[in-house]
């Protein structure tokens, strides 16, 4: 059976993505466990009270809210930092997805490293869910932002296996840079050559992409996007001309520091994409 993990700091923020976990538990047939980490860096008598106050509070969520009621969530009640506290009963309870919401958005754009969700994705084990939208309906426009040679199949499969690429229109998108466009630039390449030289190099990326589906056990979608340019800025555009629901994205780690920080691309377009992100970093076990 699935298990889905939904961490709330009992603010309203938190209240989308917790209604998002209880729309995807009852969807997928999962259990759902709904946790919030009490900071344990207090006197233990309001560590205590908090506990009891959050235990309370969560109690009445799920019997009281119809999303929450539906599927019985379990009540977990953790002590410690509030990104240790999510990895922690993420790995404790196995779970096969995280879902968080996010704060302030202009916060994001400013310090994403260092925040509670850019440290559940890089130091924890599971894919996560960054719920930016109010939950109205199932996720069914996706984009998976996929290279080919980062092995970010990973996220395509994670989300497969959740279930959420079922009966929806997913488009897959490979932003790739044109070899020697620079040249022909400063050549003074006739617009003819260039346009020529970018719509074959169009073609192979998609064969690419549709060959390197197939090798990850995926059946290649109808929409195979190519686009030229720079990966962040055309995963964006991409997004909003799309009108995407929900984008899928691998977050690459980088060698000595790869429990440091995150893909440099990864992080810009979490930090200011305005729907859903699902995120599973390199390396991670699928569902």
């Amino acid at each position: 059976m699935r298990r889905l993990l939904a961490a709330t700091d009992l603010s309203s923020r938190s209240d989308r993505a917790v209604r998002r976990a209880a729309d995807l538990a009852r969807s997928l047939g999962a259990e759902l466990l709904l946790l919030h980490v009490v900071d344990d860096d207090q006197p233990a008598s309001l560590i205590e009270a908090e506990r009891r106050e959050a235990t309370s509070l969560l109690g009445r969520a799920a019997v009281g809210l119809p999303e929450l009621s539906a599927v019985a969530p379990r009540v977990l009640v953790e002590e410690g930092d509030a990104f240790d506290g999510i990895i922690q009963a993420a790995e404790t309870h196995a779970v096969d997805l995280v879902v968080l919401g996010t704060h302030r958005r202009r916060l994001l754009q400013d310090i994403f490293v260092g925040t509670t969700i850019e440290r559940v994705i890089r130091l924890g084990s599971r894919p996560v869910l960054m719920v930016n939208c109010l939950p109205t309906a199932p996720y069914r426009r996706i984009l998976a932002a996929v290279d080919p040679e980062e092995g970010s199949a990973q996220a395509l499969q994670s989300a497969a296996a959740l279930g959420l690429l079922d009966g929806v229109d997913l488009t897959v998108l490979h932003a790739f840079e044109l070899p020697g466009k620079q040249s022909l630039f400063l050549g003074d390449a006739p617009a003819e050559q260039i346009e020529h030289h970018l719509s074959t190099r169009e073609r192979e990326v998609r064969a690419d992409l549709s060959r390197f589906l197939a090798t990850a056990g995926l059946v290649p979608p109808a929409n195979i996007v190519a686009e030229e340019g720079r990966p962040a800025s055309v995963i964006k555009e991409e997004v909003k001309r799309l009108r995407s629901d929900l984008l899928l994205i691998g977050a690459r780690r980088h060698g000595a520091l790869r429990r440091a920080l995150l893909g440099s691309v990864a992080s810009e377009v979490i930090s200011d994409t305005e729907c859903d992100i699902l995120i599973v970093p390199s390396g991670q076990e699928r569902p």
